[in-house]
């Protein structure tokens, strides 16, 4: 079994802008454990498909680059920030995407649709682009942590150019997950 997920890499540019604005969430008095993303694992998840048996990994490889051959590149705005479910007792702490044109939800919903045969089920949600800077364990109220997240609200962290996705394998380890590039799809490429 592969622990896998599907996603869009960063630009070295956009990484390095996150990377600024979380050492600057580090250093905020904020009373609340963060687990940090490690910049170089931050990525767009189009679909989280958990544990999957290499042969239907084999199978998916397919059937992404059928979707990526659909949809011609794009450009998405990283900018901005906020928690999931809300700033008030937050869990995951992110970097909005804006997608003017929702070609990114377009292609999350195809991804979506594509997985589905091989017995993934849709996200139940409502797809929202995001990179997950960090995740709180025990979420509360903490003013602190609204107000280092209020300071990135209007933030541009740069554009996205949106040429590809990918199959990743994520590795669980005590120091982190490991993200590993199993496969590739260019948009707009046919073959």
């Amino acid at each position: 079994m592969m622990r896998v997920f599907i996603a869009i890499d960063l630009s070295d540019d956009v990484r390095a802008a996150i990377e600024e604005a979380q050492t600057r969430l580090k250093q905020s008095p904020i009373g609340v454990k963060i687990s940090w993303t490690k910049v170089a694992n931050l990525h767009l998840t189009l679909q989280f498909l958990g544990d999957v048996e290499e042969v239907v990994v084999d199978k998916l490889k397919p059937a992404l680059q059928s979707v990526a051959a659909q949809y011609q590149p794009f450009d998405v705005s990283v900018r901005g920030a906020g928690a999931f479910p809300d700033e008030k007792r937050p869990r995951v702490v992110w970097i909005g995407c804006g997608d003017a044109g929702n070609r990114l939800q377009a292609l999350a919903r195809a991804v979506q649709d594509a997985v589905q045969p091989f017995g993934f089920t849709p996200e139940y949600h409502e797809f929202s682009a995001h990179l997950t800077l960090g995740r709180i364990k025990s979420p509360r109220p903490d003013a602190a942590l609204t107000r280092a997240i209020d300071s990135l609200k209007d933030t541009t962290f740069g554009t996205l150019r949106v040429e590809a996705i990918h199959l990743f394998e994520s590795q669980l380890h005590p120091e982190g997950s490991i993200y590993t590039k199993l496969s590739s799809h260019a948009l707009g490429a046919h073959n």
